[in-house]
């Protein structure tokens, strides 16, 4: 009895310190370092939920109702310069942007907490 005590102690104290050393790797982890290319749904830092961004389109899914975009900093949601894609809503007309444009996005984070272009704008 007293064997499966000291059995029982060891791997309690095992998990434990596993437990341990895998919470302190993930929290030194840098994830997504420089932010080249990501989709933002809640991001931590974020603002307050709505901001006009300047950006360059580099590519359009029409029937996906998504943009690529490249952005600077969007000082608003606590975002740095990145790559991104975008979804949009149904009100918004994909067939007047194309690659190459410029222009202003204006975003809005969406009950679901991801943030979607609701209008664009020529720069």
């Amino acid at each position: 009895m007293k064997a499966i005590k000291l059995t029982l102690t060891a791997g309690i104290v095992a998990v434990a310190i596993i437990a341990a050393i895998d919470v302190s790797a993930q929290s030194t982890m840098n994830h997504g370092a420089g932010h080249e290319h990501m989709n933002h749904d809640a991001m931590p830092g974020q603002g307050s939920g709505a901001a006009d961004v300047d950006a360059k389109i580099n590519s359009v899914d029409v029937d996906g109702g998504m943009l690529n975009v490249t952005h600077g900093p969007v000082e608003a949601l606590g975002w740095p310069s990145m790559t991104m894609d975008l979804p949009v809503t149904r009100r918004v007309d994909l067939s007047t942007v194309k690659p190459g444009d410029d222009v202003t996005l204006s975003l809005k984070q969406g009950r679901d907490k991801q943030f979607r272009v609701i209008g664009i704008s020529p720069k």
